[in-house]
């Protein structure tokens, strides 16, 4: 689950980083600053080129050269270039000569970040005719550079390099030396922070995943209570129906048995015939099945297969007794019943109590009784298959007789 909410949230995160101006900029390019300057009193040329600029967002990502020129004046004030109507100083070789008409060659404009915006700067240098503007950082950020915000100052090349670099270059210039300068295109960059609003949404998104994921694990639960809680009261009828059942009568299917055709007669679960030596039982109803058989149909429906009696109801469980089935015994079966040439006893058990049917009972239930008469020449001799049974009840009249 943790795994699957850090995916989703992934995604949700890289869907929402704007491709448009959602984030300040979604890529910057790194710029190559290259100086060489001859000192005068050994006419030794220094050289400098190192990829430490920074390109402005708006900036055109080309290349520039000329030479370098700084504000007009003595200030630090002056240095950051603000002043609009602000001269620049730019040292010409000796062997170059001023123009007549005050326009210089090529160069490139050196100014310090601070008072005012960089738009503001980049426009009081182009205004001069200057082919690239260079911002150096404050004292207190070195090396680092920011991305500079400067909409609206059309073709002029824009970078920043950090407090060092810009005082490697703005010494020479102060006293007066010519300064070559060359700036290049240096290395892309992708945006490595997204937006305020990419991460107000991702935040959102991610939080109603939360909640989701919350209440579905709460209807989850709720719904395992629920189910443990019903399958321990489906324990507690199993239980008493199995008690129920091991109250009905078994019987052992044997060869002799009368009112039982073994080659003709199944069970109606299994629909096999019956067998000497099989186990039957015999329901209230007096419908027989093999106790395989009808066992687990019992145990979890509780009816006969064939006519539907509610056998646990029949035998005095789960309810009232006034609210209980009763199943009476034919009166032609009571006392002795002769099958052709056999006469047998039935005896009288705890299950005979309830032998009248009650004047409430449904008009299924006096159907079913109808049906237990039509087949009582069928199975009565099954109630009581045991031989040596029959004949003590037989032998009784006749002791009485002899004393």
């Amino acid at each position: 689950m943790v795994l699957r909410l850090a995916l989703a949230a992934a995604a949700l995160l890289a869907l929402g980083v704007p491709r448009g101006g959602g984030a300040r900029a979604l890529e910057w390019y790194t710029a190559w600053v290259s100086t060489a300057y001859t000192e005068p009193g050994s006419n030794r040329t220094l050289r400098s080129s190192a990829e430490s600029g920074r390109y402005g967002d708006s900036s055109p990502k080309e290349s520039a050269q000329g030479l370098v020129g700084i504000p007009r004046g003595a200030g630090p004030r002056h240095m950051e270039g603000c002043a609009q109507d602000l001269d620049y100083e730019v040292p010409l070789p000796a062997a170059t000569r001023q123009p007549p008409d005050g326009e210089l060659p090529p160069w490139i404009a050196l100014v310090a970040r601070g008072g005012c915006t960089f738009k503001d700067k980049v426009t009081n240098a182009a205004r001069k005719r200057a082919a690239a503007v260079v911002i150096y950082n404050e004292a207190r950020f070195g090396n680092s550079t920011v991305s500079m915000s400067h909409l609206g100052t059309g073709n002029t090349v824009v970078i920043m390099v950090g407090y060092p670099k810009g005082m490697e270059i703005l010494e020479p210039v102060r006293r007066g030396i010519p300064v070559k300068m060359s700036i290049g295109v240096g290395t892309r960059h992708v945006q490595e922070y997204i937006s305020g609003q990419s991460v107000v949404f991702v935040a959102i998104a991610f939080i109603t995943m939360m909640i989701i994921s919350l209440a579905w694990l709460i209807f989850y639960y709720i719904q395992r209570f629920l189910y443990t809680g019903s399958q321990f009261g489906n324990q507690g009828h199993r239980k008493e129906t199995k008690k129920a059942i091991s109250q009905l009568q078994l019987h052992t299917v044997k060869c002799g048995d009368k009112g039982l055709d073994v080659d003709a007669e199944n069970c109606a679960v299994c629909i096999e015939n019956y067998k000497p030596k099989d186990i039957v039982r015999i329901l209230p109803c007096k419908h027989i099945f093999h106790r395989t058989c009808i066992d687990p149909c019992l145990l979890d429906h509780r009816t006969c297969p064939m006519c539907k009696l509610d056998v646990i109801k029949a035998l005095g469980f789960w309810g009232e007794p006034e609210d209980a089935l009763e199943v009476a015994i034919p009166e032609s079966l009571s006392g002795s019943v002769s099958v052709g040439s056999l006469s047998i006893a039935l005896q009288e058990d705890d299950r005979n109590e309830t032998s009248d049917l009650s004047a409430s009972s449904t008009n299924e239930s006096v159907l079913q009784c109808n049906s237990l008469k039509d087949d009582a020449g069928e199975t009565t001799a099954l109630l009581e298959m045991d031989g040596n049974s029959s004949s003590r009840h037989e032998e009784h009249p006749s002791n009485g007789n002899s004393h």
